[in-house]
């Protein structure tokens, strides 16, 4: 992995300012006033890395695997995140070490504290037996191991097409549930609830 730490010309500037604040100290500036300037600046630095490869482990077990040509981190003190506005690549593993999800989008942030992943345009998921989903929006919760969404979404299952609102899947993408599902839908194995489709693996 590459890193390259870039200091946006607002960041420098606000550095200068600071060591000004500190030949002012005489003058009355307290210690509690410098320290507080210094947190905001920190707060101000962007992290920038390119080819970036982050692996995933829950209990010593790989989880995932996400890959992004570039990724930039806002270390913000309340909620620090990191963005990737160049797209990113992600696999899933299950115990057994194999491939069993693949992912991919446009765009997407992880919020680090929450421990949750926003995607966004042209998102795409696909399992194991070749199910693939399509949304322009979709959220991964490492906390909960879900992912979901309210928009609208379409999955491609076999030569069968399903599309609706709203999306609640595992992270292997091998048992979901379309909220309000919407046109013809053609499965083997549906089981309905309310309003909803759900969908488990074959």
């Amino acid at each position: 992995m590459t890193t390259n730490t870039k200091r946006p010309i607002w960041y420098i500037l606000g550095c200068l300012s600071a060591v000004f604040l500190f030949s002012r100290c005489s003058s009355g500036t307290s210690n509690e006033e410098i320290e507080k300037y210094q947190q905001r600046s920190d707060s101000l630095s962007v992290e920038t890395a390119t080819d970036v490869t982050i692996r995933y482990t829950d209990s010593a077990r790989l989880k995932a695997i996400i890959t992004a040509p570039l990724m930039e981190r806002y270390p913000d003190a309340d909620k620090p995140y990191l963005e990737m506005t160049k797209g990113l690549n992600a696999e899933f593993y299950n115990k057994n070490g194999q491939v069993v999800n693949w992912l991919r989008a446009n765009y997407g942030v992880h919020y680090e504290k929450d421990k949750t992943i926003e995607l966004r345009d042209k998102v795409q998921v696909r399992n194991k037996y070749d199910e693939q989903l399509e949304s322009e929006e979709l959220y991964w919760d490492q906390a909960t191991k879900r992912i979901h969404t309210d928009k609208f979404v379409k999955i491609k299952r076999q030569d069968e097409l399903i599309y609706g609102e709203g999306f609640e899947s595992n992270e292997t993408f091998t048992k979901y549930k379309i909220i309000k599902p919407s046109g013809r839908v053609k499965l083997k194995e549906v089981e309905s609830e309310g309003d909803s489709t759900q969908v488990s693996e074959p």
